[in-house]
């Protein structure tokens, strides 16, 4: 009668080392899956954090002009509000920045080219390329009103920056990130002067 020798509990030399490379794999093809997959969130992170960073510029250079509809540096002081907000950004991916009647008849003044009612922008920059300050403007927009009653009516303004995204592990390089607010003027009693 022949007998069956029971297997031994230890593997032997030649599975250990079989399965030591196969772990070995497994753990390189993981790791590789979820270096991936960080990167992906820190660069995304980092993009949501621009593109936020950017609609409070928008935001907070479209309350700007809003507060001060008749003044004639409404439209530069808008523009500063914005780069106030991007302090710190490279200055050579802001496309523009645009101050605009968001009650145009015309369309979209900004798509249209910056002809009539609306202001374009460019950033000034220091030895690093940060962004320092507001550039040269062209285009205009010298008729606004805010009338609180009668004609013409209280109009829009709107701030649009565009930015060239840079990112940190090239998941969303070169993506352009536009932002956009727009808010009707302070209302002025009709007893004032209320238009341009």
């Amino acid at each position: 009668m022949h007998r069956l020798r029971p297997r031994p509990l230890r593997p032997t030399p030649a599975e250990t080392r079989d399965e030591r490379g196969a772990v070995a794999l497994e753990a390189a093809l993981v790791f590789l899956f979820l270096f991936t997959i960080l990167a992906g969130v820190v660069d995304l992170s980092m993009f949501f954090k621009t593109s936020y960073q950017l609609s409070s510029g928008a935001r907070a250079g479209a309350r700007t002009a809003a507060s001060e509809p008749l003044a004639s540096s409404y439209a530069g002081d808008a523009a500063a509000q914005v780069v106030s907000t991007l302090m710190g950004m490279e200055a050579a991916r802001v496309q523009a920045i645009w101050v605009y009647n968001a009650n145009s008849t015309t369309g979209d003044p900004v798509n249209a080219g910056c002809a009539a009612d609306c202001v374009r922008f460019s950033v000034t920059s220091d030895a690093q390329g940060k962004i320092t300050g507001v550039g040269t403007s062209t285009g205009t927009w010298s008729s606004r009103s805010a009338c609180a009653t009668g004609t013409p009516t209280i109009q829009s303004v709107g701030v649009r920056v565009q930015y060239r995204y840079d990112a940190p592990i090239q998941f969303a390089e070169n993506t352009v990130i536009t932002e956009s607010s727009v808010m009707r003027f302070e209302e002025i009693p009709s007893t004032k002067t209320c238009s341009t």
